[in-house]
């Protein structure tokens, strides 16, 4: 993909999907560009958590999902 048609897509995800104004795209832009990601969609995807309503999602912590204590115990238990 060009760089023109990379930047376009990123112009229209910030307006579409994210309904940024143009300082925050600016900033956005800005951003990726410092990071060193091309895409603001995989940005967002990967980075941001928020849910539809804007709000910080729970999907980044998982109490569960790895508890090191389990593990360790898993781990050493029956290993001298």
């Amino acid at each position: 993909m060009s760089n023109t048609a990379q930047l376009e897509g990123n112009i229209a995800f910030c307006i579409d999907e994210l309904d940024l104004e143009d300082e925050q795209i600016g900033e956005m832009l800005r951003c990726i560009e410092r990071m060193g990601i091309e895409s603001v969609e995989h940005f967002c995807e990967e980075f941001v958590f928020t849910d539809e309503y804007g709000d910080v999602s729970e999907k980044w912590h998982d109490d569960e999902h790895l508890n090191i204590a389990e593990f360790n115990a898993l781990y050493w238990e029956g290993n001298p």
